[in-house]
């Protein structure tokens, strides 16, 4: 063989050698996010290189509408999406094999981002207060909705005698101030303004009444794709944990990658957590069963993928 060939067909092989394996190993995911700070680290992780070095080859797609996300995952426009305590299980009660691939942020007593707003002239300040009023909610059998009844049901408010009315976040500091709603359950940045707007008080922080360090946001993905990925799912997990160690040592770039992802600074940090366990979802089934949300009975450990 000749030198330049030999030289040649070397240089081939190493050049297999080096570049094969990094290629086979990216593994192309199609993540849809909703409009969270929760979600925070997953951005950074993309920004910061950390899912690239772990063999993912991420693209983010924002979701207008987080009730669309289960229908994205089944369809595999997506791959991994977000998703909710109270959402993943009436979807798997409704026949969607979906599991949960890593946490995202709980609430917190000490850092809640989610209260129950009232307009001052409606003299709300205790549960009692609810009734015969009108309270928007983002969605019926949202997270957000369903833990809110949980709450009242606690405090011996009997559900029905609360008028529940669908509300978008953007505009229930309008409907606030006009006097067509009398309270929102809100999340931030919308509570911060409605807030410092005066057009409501905190009336309380509701998730954390129900039980300290609820499991609020995290990600979710078909049970046949999350068999398949294993090592996608870990390298997720992995690359959301470095992007939260990044974010408690670089919050103010942290705040400018949510800004491009989300078009808004939210104020402080959501409690982030990338564990979820059983007990946070078993937490949701019980809550969905008292409801009556839930007919059947949930195993779920089986709803987190390993």
């Amino acid at each position: 063989m000749k030198l330049s060939t030999l030289i040649a067909a070397t240089a081939t092989a190493i050049g297999l050698a080096l570049s094969g394996p990094v290629a086979n190993a990216q593994t192309k995911v199609n993540v849809g996010y909703t409009a969270a700070g929760d979600f925070l680290p997953v951005f950074v992780a993309k920004e910061k290189g950390y899912f690239d070095k772990r063999g993912l080859d991420v693209t983010l797609t924002r979701i207008a509408l987080a009730s669309t996300v289960p229908a994205a995952l089944m369809a595999n426009s997506v791959q991994i999406g977000t998703g909710t305590g109270s959402g993943l299980l009436q979807a798997a009660e409704g026949g969607l094999d979906l599991v949960a691939v890593s946490g995202a942020a709980r609430q917190k007593r000490d850092n809640p981002t989610v209260s129950v707003l009232a307009r001052k002239e409606a003299k709300i300040s205790s549960p009692a207060d609810f009734k015969g009023k009108k309270v928007g909610v983002p969605g019926l059998n949202s997270v957000i909705d369903v833990v809110f009844r949980k709450w009242l049901k606690d405090k011996g408010v009997a559900v029905e005698s609360v008028t529940l009315v669908e509300a978008p976040f953007p505009q229930m500091n309008d409907l606030l101030r006009g006097g067509t709603l009398d309270a929102v359950t809100v999340l931030e940045p919308f509570r911060g303004k409605i807030l410092a707007d005066g057009n409501g008080v905190k009336v309380a922080d509701y998730f954390t009444d129900v039980k300290d360090g609820m499991i609020f946001g995290f990600w979710i993905a078909t049970r046949t794709w999350a068999e398949a990925n294993p090592a996608a799912v870990k390298a997720f997990r992995e690359a959301s944990n470095e992007a939260i160690a990044y974010i408690k040592a670089n919050p103010d770039d942290a705040k400018t990658i949510e800004a491009k992802y989300l078009g808004v600074k939210f104020p402080g940090f959501s409690s982030f957590d990338v564990e979820i366990k059983p007990a946070d979802l078993a937490a949701y089934a019980a809550i969905g069963k008292d409801l009556g949300l839930l007919r059947k009975d949930v195993d779920a450990a089986r709803l987190i993928a390993k």
